[in-house]
């Protein structure tokens, strides 16, 4: 994040210009800074794989299962949106338990009321052909706390609390993004989970909200 690393450079100025214990303190925290941000990245690129690979259900979520894990773990607070992509995948690759075919289960299913039926998250690439993937809405801007500072999903327009992109603007992806079918308030729904937005990907915006701690644009596939 810009800021984050604005930061971190008035700290290896500080460090260089002969503080010692800001020194040590800056590489530690660049140490740690890179190490998850590699570990991140290389988590990412290797769960995206596996969602794309064309392999038995079973075998993909038992290759996830492992991966989102740590993902969830190591960078689920650094970077929420990816971390739904990747749980929802998850999820769609989990199978009906062995009870839940035995015989009697069938036969008791059989007679029972019909459950509501809940949807296979999809998470297909956004600007593909599937249904809901030439439209939805995303966080352009996020924050944990009314106090935390804003965190930007986007470039390509100065976003802020009173300044949202109008109609028309194109904005580039600055990571991985959920695409949702409306607008998340509190706990993401899963199931309004549409498809997924990669990082240098570029939208067109419909039009856009504040509300709570993210700021929301209704978009479309565009060009860069």
């Amino acid at each position: 994040m810009p800021f984050e690393n604005s930061i971190k450079a008035l700290q290896v100025a500080a460090a260089a210009l002969g503080i010692p214990a800001a020194a040590a303190g800056t590489y530690s925290a660049y140490q740690t800074f890179f190490s998850n941000d590699a570990t991140c990245q290389k988590l990412r690129t290797e769960i995206l794989a596996t969602m794309e690979r064309n392999v038995p259900v079973e075998s993909k979520h038992t290759l996830l299962r492992r991966d989102v894990a740590e993902f969830h773990k190591t960078c689920g607070k650094s970077d929420p949106e990816a971390t739904s992509i990747f749980q929802a995948a998850l999820r769609a690759t989990e199978q009906p338990t062995a009870a839940a075919t035995a015989p009697a289960a069938r036969n008791a299913a059989a007679h029972a009321d019909p459950a509501p039926h809940k949807a296979t998250t999809h998470v297909g690439l956004f600007g593909g052909s599937g249904p809901g993937e030439q439209q939805g809405w995303v966080a352009i801007s996020r924050r944990d706390s009314s106090t935390s500072p804003w965190v930007f999903n986007f470039t390509g327009y100065a976003i802020s609390e009173t300044s949202l992109p109008p109609a028309g603007t194109i904005l580039t992806a600055q990571r991985l993004l959920p695409v949702w079918s409306e607008i998340q308030i509190g706990p993401n729904d899963d199931s309004k989970l549409r498809s997924r937005l990669p990082k240098g990907a570029c939208v067109r915006v419909i039009g856009a909200r504040g509300i709570g701690n993210r700021l929301w644009a209704e978009i479309a596939p565009a060009a860069c």
